[in-house]
């Protein structure tokens, strides 16, 4: 109910004070298209350190029936952000939501980036804990976050193509001459204008703190079937700030009876580590965590896999083994 929540104002003002906190709406809800309250906003900016600004969409837009063609944030907020960070301000932006947003060009005006998903009714004292250091943001994206609606469908547990993009083999769409031949531009999968990484990959997270991931290793290079083997890596807090960190566990199946994806989560770990203190993770990987449903039964299959323990989909620490 309305009034069991705590909202982000009313926990920022328990924080600092009432009189420390300047606020104005901007706009009346997600989707205003109105601007009457702009001068309102800016002006609170002006005569703040800081701004912190609350973007996203109502919660109604969210969920089963509820789907967008274009998922950026709507209404005029885009333009409310970029009026802030003209006023030279540092500025937070908070997007609550429940879905990825393309918001790569909102990325680049903020100084700091929170996302609240469907933060539920105590989200207030929460998001005030993070933004203002007593505590260190922990959480990993559930999902992958898209550059724009034409690069959906995009998830890291994708299939591999015939012929993938690479950081040396892709053409950005800036690149192309004028005048250039008819080609296929090296005849790779990827998108002209996006490329072919996302805006964020699933898993994704910061921290106030720093994490090095070093020593991967493995217990065996080949397993038997029904067997199983370990696979360890160190985690060292190098940072200023005691901080939670979610290690994660990825796998590959290099070839298979039926296309396999190219990478998939099996396994994740959240350590606490103090600034400065360091700590071995290891992962037990079974026969049961290579099996897959051929078309016919679920089994695991002879062959070569690749494992990754890093602290997103895209970042990791490489190592490999073989299934006999």
């Amino acid at each position: 109910m309305e009034e069991n929540s705590v909202t982000p104002l009313k926990a920022i003002r328990e924080l600092l004070g009432e009189r420390r906190v300047n606020y104005a709406a901007g706009l009346a809800y997600s989707r205003d298209k109105k601007r009457d309250q702009f001068s309102s906003a800016l002006s609170a900016a002006r005569k703040s350190d800081a701004v912190i600004f609350f973007a996203g969409e109502e919660w109604i837009l969210s969920g089963e029936g509820q789907s967008r063609g274009e998922i950026n944030l709507p209404g005029i907020q885009s333009e409310l952000i970029e009026a802030l960070d003209e006023t030279g301000k540092p500025l937070i932006i908070v997007f609550m939501a429940g879905r990825p947003l393309a918001i790569g060009e909102e990325l680049k005006k903020a100084d700091a980036v929170l996302y609240a998903w469907h933060g539920g009714t105590m989200a207030g004292p929460a998001i005030a804990d993070l933004i203002f250091g007593k505590e260190s943001p922990s959480g990993k994206l559930p999902v992958t976050f898209v550059k724009g609606s034409g690069q959906i469908p995009f998830y890291y547990y994708r299939n591999n193509t015939g012929r993938p993009a690479t950081n040396q083999a892709w053409t950005p769409i800036d690149s192309i001459p004028v005048k250039n031949p008819q080609s296929s531009l090296g005849y790779r999968s990827f998108h002209l204008d996006y490329g072919f990484t996302p805006l964020l990959p699933f898993g994704f997270g910061l921290s106030y703190s720093t994490f090095v991931y070093s020593d991967l290793s493995l217990s065996a290079s080949e397993m038997k079937m029904n067997d199983s083997i370990t696979v360890k890596a160190m985690v060292a807090n190098s940072g200023e700030m005691d901080a939670d960190e979610v290690v994660q566990l990825y796998l590959r199946d290099r070839v298979g009876s039926i296309t396999r994806p190219i990478k998939e989560l099996k396994g994740f770990r959240r350590i606490h580590l103090k600034k400065g203190e360091k700590a071995e993770v290891e992962f037990t990987i079974r026969t049961e965590d290579l099996a897959f449903f051929n078309g016919k039964v679920t089994a695991a299959e002879p062959g070569e896999f690749d494992v990754w323990i890093g602290t997103n989909s895209d970042e990791g620490l490489h190592g490999e083994f073989i299934l006999e």
